[in-house]
């Protein structure tokens, strides 16, 4: 029996963003024992892009993972499977697995301290804010204890008449999960609400930001990788380079990221100038190390400014100076030691000789002592050439002592060219 196609998605009047995310969580309430990628083939004509329709979208995701997870599995294994095959709603996925067992409802309407986000995180303190969000400093109160809290990052993308508070805030979940490990804070959870706010919720990690231009090399090389793998950040300030203790670097506040073209790099690299600049000018810094790493910063070549500025502070910096040094040095040992091994300095005396004679063309034949090494040869003068007549040949027989070639036989030209050389028996014999 062929079953019954199912009902189209019909949303009603939901003409906004909000209410076409409510639909979709009432219709899937009628849909139980229907696979997640149905229902989201379902959905997809009502949402069309998800970057127009964010909530609608972050909807459909949480709704699809749900469904995927109700026999048991993992809400970021159902996630990455869902992404797999339908790379357009990757972000909306990703973003609803690390919202998954976080609380319902709406968001706090500022970010105060005190005030407990989300039933698990306690703002601590405000530290930042700007044109698309809140950020906050705030305590783990489910994790962590007074003897050792841990913190983590708070930002709250504020909703507004526009509607894209969830716009930056997918924006930016997205650009921190791409980038090389170790070059953005972490990401903890997200949250979005049905009012158009979200929370991205990343580690909080002691850092400061770089005061010295010897503290500058790391964040180059950083800001060399991040571009490598694409990513442009497009609002490099002092205060976005973050120095942790160990000398390692990260940066923040990626709202403004886009892609490593041309103009995206070429942002960040004037960005990265002006700051060395700026730096230098405030400590004093000699021009003649200033001006050339700022000069190489605006011709996009980052990793070669960062050498130069490390190349100035040795002692600080030796340990990455002399990373690609190592592997270049190992190469060039071996290779020495390979042509060592092959070259004529590591041949015995007996085999310099042989290829000395050899080298003049009239070796005739080597012949072999009882232990394998070469006793003596024969050699031929002139060389072989079937013109010279055979009574005008020379036979000599060569013993090698000590690498000297010594004749100790020669017999007059009476061979043929065909019995060269004489058989074993008129050979002398190898030496005992």
């Amino acid at each position: 029996m062929v079953e019954p196609m199912p009902t189209p998605f019909q949303p009603g009047d939901a003409l906004s963003d909000e209410d076409l995310a409510l639909a979709i969580e009432l219709d899937a309430r009628g849909l139980a024992g229907m696979a997640a990628a149905a229902m989201l083939q379902r959905w997809i004509p009502s949402i069309g892009s998800p970057g127009d329709r964010p909530m609608a979208a972050l909807a459909a995701a949480e709704v699809c993972i749900a469904c995927a997870i109700r026999d048991g599995g993992e809400p970021l294994e159902a996630a990455q499977q869902l992404a797999a095959a339908h790379p357009a709603f990757a972000d909306d996925f990703m973003a609803a697995a690390l919202g998954f067992g976080m609380p319902e409802g709406d968001l706090p309407g500022d970010l105060v301290p005190g005030a407990i986000v989300l039933g698990r995180w306690r703002v601590d303190r405000v530290v930042g804010s700007g044109a698309t969000g809140t950020v906050a400093l705030a305590v783990d109160a489910l994790l962590g204890s007074p003897a050792q809290p841990r913190h983590v990052a708070l930002k709250r993308f504020e909703s507004d008449a526009t509607g894209l508070a969830l716009r930056h805030a997918r924006h930016e979940l997205s650009t921190l999960l791409s980038l090389p490990e170790g070059c953005g804070p972490k990401v903890i959870g997200f949250h979005a609400d049905r009012a158009g706010s979200a929370v991205l919720v990343t580690a909080w990690e002691p850092s400061s930001p770089p005061n010295h231009l010897a503290a500058l090399p790391e964040a180059l090389w950083t800001m060399d990788r991040i571009h490598a793998c694409g990513i442009a950040h497009g609002d490099l300030k002092p205060d976005h380079l973050r120095l942790r203790d160990d000398g390692s670097v990260f940066l923040i506040d990626w709202g403004s990221a886009g892609p490593a073209d041309h103009a995206g790099r070429t942002l960040d690299a004037d960005r990265l100038a002006s700051i060395v600049r700026t730096i230098g000018s405030s400590t004093g810094t000699a021009p003649w190390i200033v001006a050339p790493a700022a000069w190489l910063c605006t011709r996009d070549q980052l990793g070669l400014a960062a050498t130069w500025l490390a190349a100035c502070a040795p002692r600080r910096h030796a340990r990455r100076l002399l990373r690609p040094i190592v592997p270049a040095a190992a190469a060039i040992l071996i290779a020495a030691l390979f042509v060592w091994l092959s070259g004529p300095w590591n041949r015995t005396p007996a085999e310099a000789a042989i290829d000395r004679l050899r080298a003049r063309g009239n070796l005739i034949e080597v012949v072999q002592g009882p232990d394998g090494a070469p006793a003596g040869a024969w050699l031929a003068w002139p060389r072989f050439d079937p013109a010279v007549p055979a009574r005008e040949r020379l036979v000599f027989w060569i013993d090698f002592k000590d690498g000297l070639e010594v004749i100790s036989r020669k017999s007059p030209g009476s061979l043929s060219p065909a019995t060269w050389p004489e058989s074993s028996s008129q050979s002398p014999a190898a030496p005992q």
